[in-house]
């Protein structure tokens, strides 16, 4: 499966472009008026290209400077809820997180060590995902009507979520940066893979009924990742 990826009609354009972007990812650069359903094709045919693209786009990015501060807050905006952080150096050799009041966290230990704190926050999310969205999940399937058998939590760096034959359905912790009905729909969106384990015209018909607005919706995700804070995003 490809990476997410941004559409952008130029009408300058005169020829279908591909281009991979530290700041902004993979980016189809299209001519104005052309037939969107190609796209994925022509993915498929560049899919080697791709996968080098990326490749060197993610060393790029592991090789630029810390830029980057520590957050002061986090704002979930899929549960609509914003902790406050306060940051206290000691001596332990990592770093953890306490809760010390609505909302408010303390992350304390050696915070001067970024991979420690965003280590520590990655997992903290993946707690607020599983809190929040496992159960949303669980009733979206039972209202469905699509048995589902495991659901799995994970900070993925291409992917809002997938599905698996076996009937596990894994979703993006960064899930809780975007608005709920981008939430919904990825939830929606993997359930019907239950069901259609492609993206047959029978897949998207599926998706449509549950998700009237699911075209505008699927457009909107593709350039939703700029809504994940740099400090969660993984940094090797």
């Amino acid at each position: 499966m490809f990476p997410e990826y941004t559409i952008r009609e130029s009408a300058r354009a005169r020829h279908v472009r591909f281009r991979v972007t530290p700041a902004d990812g993979l980016v189809v650069v299209i001519p104005k008026g052309f037939d969107r359903r190609r796209i994925p094709g022509m993915l498929e045919e560049k899919r080697d290209w791709v996968r080098r693209a990326m490749k060197q786009m993610e060393s790029h990015r592991a090789a630029l400077p810390p830029t980057d501060l520590r957050p002061t807050a986090i704002e979930l905006p899929a549960i609509g809820r914003i902790w406050q952080l306060d940051w206290i150096e000691t001596t332990k050799a990592n770093v953890s997180i306490s809760a010390i009041g609505p909302f408010r966290l303390r992350l304390s230990g050696s915070i001067q060590d970024q991979a420690l704190w965003r280590s520590a926050l990655r997992q903290w999310l993946i707690e607020r995902a599983r809190e929040h969205l496992i159960p949303r999940v669980e009733d979206m399937a039972h209202a469905l009507d699509i048995p589902i058998r495991r659901i799995s939590m994970r900070c993925q760096k291409t992917r809002w979520g997938s599905y698996s034959t076996r009937g596990t359905i894994s979703l993006n912790a960064q899930l809780l940066f975007l608005p709920e009905r981008l939430v919904r729909y990825v939830i929606s969106h993997e359930l019907c893979h239950a069901v259609h384990p492609n993206h047959s015209p029978s897949f998207w018909n599926l998706l449509r009924t549950h998700e009237s607005d699911a075209d505008r919706l699927r457009a909107e995700l593709r350039t939703s990742w700029s809504l994940v804070p740099s400090w969660i995003q993984h940094r090797h």
